[in-house]
């Protein structure tokens, strides 16, 4: 079989390039009922010295509410240095949280994998959330894989 991302992984764009300050909890909320995985890639261009705290909600349904913090841990990879390396480096233990080392002064790629059979009971629509009030720029893709063979990717933003 040949693989072609876009008939393969559902491909989402969680929220569009913004300075850290104003993305915190605004990315979009997916549901995961169809997948059997997903990674949130989220890429930071340096702006300055501010470091920002990556975690990710939980909630029964794609408008977030109720909503609570995940703390299930999951893989995690990073690149701090993409204009001089394309190696990414998986966390030594995995984790519920994150943190975009801004003193490292240089642009960042983060890739973390969440595992939809960790939800809660009840809940099983995912967000990516962010504190810190720096102006990075940072945006996030959610990709996913579909929990079953389809020639259409079912949708991830309604429940």
């Amino acid at each position: 079989m040949e693989f072609t991302l876009p008939e393969s992984l559902k491909i989402l764009q969680a929220h569009e390039p913004a300075i850290g300050s104003a993305l915190l909890n605004t990315s979009d909320v997916v549901s995961c009922k169809n997948l059997h995985k997903l990674w949130a890639l989220l890429s930071m261009t340096y702006v300055d010295n501010v470091d920002l705290v990556v975690t990710w909600n939980e909630s029964v349904d794609v408008t977030g509410s109720p909503t609570a913090a995940i703390t299930e841990t999951c893989p995690i990879w990073y690149n701090i240095d993409t204009a001089s390396a394309d190696l990414l480096t998986r966390v030594t233990t995995d984790a519920y949280t994150f943190t975009m080392d801004a003193g490292a002064g240089k642009n960042q790629l983060w890739i973390m994998e969440w595992d939809p059979a960790k939800f809660s009971a009840g809940k099983d629509c995912f967000q990516i959330r962010m504190s810190g009030a720096g102006a990075s720029i940072v945006d996030i893709l959610y990709l996913g894989l579909p929990r079953y063979a389809s020639d259409v990717v079912p949708t991830a933003i309604t429940d």
